[in-house]
């Protein structure tokens, strides 16, 4: 008796593969696209750069120092925007833990220093940043206060 090559091991695998690949194309392209309605969010985004702004304001000028309750309630208000979005806090942490989204916020901050003159490597020149969020009453310069 002839065995076919639809029945055969080699057939098995082939369609196996197939399985593998279908299953594959339906999963999300990178595993952090659970978190692409808070990337995509623009009270989320905006949040979380004008907190990254005024974090880097603040680390690296030392007469610039953060609200502290006004940047707490900020940010939770952030926090209830992404449960309101469905996400628990465990999520939100996970997306804040990220480092792929650690990194594009980096390079979203130095982006918006750059445009202002600004840079981590001159004290000064962060404190010009600040002190004109500051005056201006950014979003940033109303998470930060001088002295």
């Amino acid at each position: 008796m002839h065995k076919s090559p639809r029945n055969g091991p080699r057939a098995m695998m082939r369609a196996l593969a197939v399985t593998l690949l279908l299953a594959a194309a339906a999963m999300p392209a990178r595993a952090e696209d659970r978190f692409d309605a808070l990337r995509n969010d623009p009270q989320i985004h905006e949040g979380l750069l004008v907190i990254s702004i005024g974090r880097l304001v603040r680390n690296h000028c030392d007469s610039i120092n953060a609200r502290i309750l006004r940047a707490w309630a900020f940010a939770q208000s952030l926090v209830d925007r992404g449960i309101s979005l469905g996400y628990s806090r465990a999520e939100l942490e996970d997306y804040l833990d990220s480092d792929a989204d650690k990194a594009r916020y980096r390079a979203l901050a130095a982006a918006y220093l750059a445009e202002r003159e600004a840079s981590v490597e001159d004290a000064q020149s962060m404190c010009r940043l600040g002190r004109d969020e500051i005056s201006s009453q950014s979003a940033v310069g109303r998470l930060l206060i001088e002295g």
